[in-house]
């Protein structure tokens, strides 16, 4: 089985490209810079974010720096195989490594929207997959959906999906979903990194699913419900204040209380084994 990997040279993400590697061969990593295609029209909107990000973000801004030292420590090179190195995932040099190497999978994290003639050169050979750390349909896009459940306390939707992918905003079918098992007595790094880790475990077991040849689910995410999507737009600082206050009640209490409330919630499981 040939398998293309589309993700960026973040340490999370060359962790996910190992651990896709204990189940697969990748026959080739696209590196993407994830540099815009077009310059954003409202860059002081964007310079604003990372102020904010900077001051009042700053405990979500060194969780992930500190996840990202946590990763390079553990997985400090990719795995061999060939290499091609984009400054954004829709750059002509992908789909020329698409139509040179015709997967009969590719795989997608960690990069930006992938556009709808990238999705279609990939669909000419096979199936294309992609990582959402966050339980779609219920809650979807960013920057990051773990935080958006602090800042809503809906802990119970704490986990991963994967999708096939389409051009939306995590609106592909469903594979697979899953809550990711917590204690509430976790540090907000030891939160962030269970999410991740259940994430790479659980992109991998969808993988090997389709190594072994079983059908992978194929669920119309409208039939199990609304959600809602964020927006990077929208993780101002009244979102980080909410977030904070939100990691202030997690715990084992509301742990419980979120186990209660995710029987309300409607997962996708992968087939079984045999």
């Amino acid at each position: 089985m040939k398998v293309i990997l589309l993700t960026s040279k973040k340490p999370n993400q060359v962790a996910l490209a190992n651990r896709l590697a204990k189940v697969c061969e990748l026959s080739a990593i696209v590196l993407s810079e994830n540099v815009p295609q077009r310059r954003s029209p409202d860059a002081n909107r964007i310079r604003a974010y990372q102020v904010a990000s900077r001051v009042v973000g700053r405990p979500f801004l060194q969780t992930w720096r500190d996840m990202m030292r946590h990763y390079e420590g553990r997985f400090p090179n990719l795995p061999e195989t060939r290499q091609v190195r984009v400054r954004n995932v829709n750059d002509a040099a992908t789909t020329a490594m698409i139509d040179e190497i015709k997967p009969d999978l590719v795989l997608v994290s960690g990069t930006n929207l992938v556009a709808k003639r990238v999705i279609e050169k990939c669909q000419q050979y096979g199936p294309i997959l992609n990582l959402h750390t966050g339980i779609s349909p219920y809650v979807k896009g960013g920057p990051n959906c773990t935080n958006w459940c602090l800042a809503t306390q809906q802990f119970h939707l704490i986990g991963n999906t994967i999708m096939w992918i389409d051009p939306g905003i995590d609106t592909g079918a469903l594979v697979t979903t899953e809550r990711t098992s917590l204690t509430g007595r976790e540090s907000l790094l030891e939160l962030h990194v269970a999410v991740m880790d259940h994430a790479h475990d659980l992109y991998a077991r969808a993988v090997a699913t389709v190594a072994r040849g079983a059908k992978l689910p194929r669920v119309e995410q409208s039939s199990l419900g609304a959600g809602t999507t964020f927006f990077t737009r929208d993780w101002n600082p009244l979102a980080m204040v909410r977030a904070q206050l939100g990691f202030r009640k997690f715990n084992a209490n509301s742990i419980d209380r979120a186990r209660e409330l995710a029987k309300g919630v409607k997962l996708v499981a992968l087939p079984a084994e045999g």
